[in-house]
């Protein structure tokens, strides 16, 4: 089985002896000194100057959360007085390691060797072998651009941690990664993820995700499918829907995010599956979208309507239904007919009704898309005209005309 890292940063002393010296030296480069300033300046607690330099202002600029720079001091304390390991909680091992330009303990380990004995009680000390061992997935969705997109999902610590890395293509040929680390809590039959991101070196907060997982064994999870909340590269809060699919191993997992093309079970899912709001903070309702200036045409959609579609002339259905005018409800009022889905827009600066329709029942369509005129939509209005294309009930493709007569809602 393979070694899963825990969650902390348990270190020999051997090691954290390195640890520090990295720790003085980058905070040497960083503000240009010769000499360290004493403890509590160095450390950041105490009666020391916050205007001066010290290693708490420093990681509280990467990090998001407070630095108790006394935690740090009693840790360098701890060493010197001969213990033999120190262990640095999850939170300051992150913040320390990306301080010193490390993505992960392996990387600083792989720079400082020490010989295979003190090595290997290092190695037993980050590593639990008897963990659950890594999961892979390539993590799709419907991104920027209006692309579909795709990342490494790597789950770890017996489904308590997850590393998010979105790949994004660029027109010359490169790619833009970032990352987000998260925590996973399972409730019942979903998984819940809170994440940080990696954002001009700090750590900031990043999403909030929930997928269904049912009452599985989540080691045999081939797919997950939930949904995100988060922000963009333009900053602004989008949502929509996510598929995990999961791979052989590490490899294959990455060959398949380099991989250009997406899987069309894939494409076909989360396309479009995708709200974006944009950074607008509105001071009246007239500057919520680009739609809201057609709000009291969208009001007068209410009402009662029916339909009459003609095919070359000739009357081959009817379908009478109502707009509810308290929450816009799509209620159908002919006998054995039901709305499986239903929708409808206002199109071209208001001035044009899309209804679209998926039926069940008894009624000679599967499928409609209507448009029609919104100037009509007043009391006592006449019947008027306008076009539906769709799919009837025996799978062919038809269109024609639908006279439309509307009563609307009298208040």
């Amino acid at each position: 089985m393979k070694k899963q890292e825990v969650d902390s940063l348990p270190l020999t002393a051997a090691y954290f002896k390195l640890l520090l010296e990295d720790l003085y030296a980058k905070f040497k480069e960083n503000h240009k000194l010769n000499e360290l300033p004493k403890s509590m300046q160095f450390f950041g607690y105490g009666n020391y100057n916050a205007e001066k330099p010290n290693l708490k202002s420093d990681l509280e600029q990467i990090g998001s959360d407070f630095i108790n720079g006394k935690y740090l001091y009693d840790k360098v304390r701890d060493y010197h007085k001969g213990k033999p390991v120190i262990k640095l909680n999850r939170y300051y091992k992150a913040i320390v390691l990306l301080y010193l330009g490390y993505e992960s303990i392996d990387q600083f380990l792989n720079k400082n060797t020490l010989g295979d004995v003190t090595e290997k009680k290092q190695l037993d000390l980050l590593y639990d072998a008897t963990a659950n061992q890594t999961y892979y997935y390539v993590n799709y969705y419907f991104g920027e651009e209006n692309l579909i997109l795709k990342g490494e999902t790597v789950i770890s610590n017996n489904w308590k941690k997850v590393k998010h890395t979105y790949v994004y293509p660029k027109e010359d040929g490169s790619i833009e990664t970032h990352y987000n680390f998260g925590n996973i809590i399972r409730r019942e039959d979903t998984l819940h993820i809170n994440s940080k991101t990696l954002l001009d070196g700090k750590l900031v907060e990043g999403a909030s995700e929930i997928y269904y997982v049912g009452h599985n064994d989540l080691a045999s999870l081939k797919f997950l499918i939930g949904t995100y909340c988060t922000f963009d590269n333009y900053t602004n809060t989008v949502a929509g829907e996510a598929i995990w699919e999961k791979c052989a191993s590490k490899e294959d997992m990455e060959e398949r995010v380099k991989d250009p093309r997406i899987p069309p079970y894939i494409a076909m899912e989360v396309r479009n599956k995708r709200i974006v709001n944009k950074s607008i903070v509105p001071t009246q309702f007239l500057e919520i979208s680009n739609h809201s200036p057609y709000a009291s045409i969208y009001e007068s959609l209410t009402g009662t309507y029916e339909f009459n579609f003609m095919i070359d002339g000739v009357g081959v259905e009817q379908l009478k239904f109502k707009i509810a005018p308290n929450n816009y409800k799509m209620i159908p009022l002919t006998e054995n007919v039901y709305f499986e889905n239903d929708s409808l827009k206002l199109l071209n600066k208001g001035s044009v009704v899309h209804f679209s329709f998926d039926f069940t029942g008894i009624i000679a369509f599967d499928q409609v898309q209507i448009y029609f005129k919104t100037y009509f939509l007043k009391p006592n209005s006449e019947i008027q005209n306008g076009t539906f294309s769709g799919i009837d009930n025996e799978n062919r493709l038809v269109n024609g005309e639908v006279r439309i007569q509307f009563k609307a809602n009298v208040y």
